[in-house]
């Protein structure tokens, strides 16, 4: 069985000397001290090798953009200082059924509310499509307009 010392690793791995011995008193590279030295043997060696990322297959590697709309998930929170939780409550209501509605269009989205008594915050959490999020954000822009503004924009 091949066994190799911490400078023959050093070359090998490209890593100082007392990088490695911080990795084998981690435990990340299994070695055993002979007289004054640690040795490290070839199967010990191969197995630290296979548990760390190659960097080049990752940087190399083609973007998947044709699957990107599938793989992208969009949160956002939004904070509003309610009076008290039953006006919090109505909003999460409010915002339950519609988010009822747009589960098939959207794909996966969720949503969560809390309310923090203590310092009269309601906070809603939205997850989904860049699409969905983009929805959500846009009603809250009309929402928190001041009706006189929102009820001429309707007009126009």
């Amino acid at each position: 069985m091949k066994m190799y010392s911490i400078s023959e690793l050093s070359e090998i791995l490209k890593l100082h000397p007392k990088t490695i011995l911080r990795f084998i008193h981690e435990g990340k590279i299994a070695a055993r001290k002979i007289g004054r030295s640690w040795m490290v043997s070839e199967n010990e060696l191969k197995l630290y090798c296979h548990g760390e990322p190659e960097e080049t297959e990752q940087i190399n590697e083609e973007p998947q953009y044709e699957t990107l709309g599938e793989r992208i998930s969009v949160s956002a929170v939004i904070e509003i200082k309610e009076q008290n939780s039953e006006e919090a409550s109505r909003l999460s209501n409010s915002l339950l059924a519609m988010l009822n509605g747009e589960k098939g269009a959207s794909g996966n989205v969720r949503f969560d509310s809390f309310y923090y008594p203590e310092v009269q915050k309601a906070k809603y959490v939205f997850y989904g499509s860049p699409e969905f999020i983009g929805r959500i954000m846009e009603m809250f822009s009309v929402i928190s307009k001041p009706k006189e503004e929102s009820y001429e924009k309707q007009s126009l």
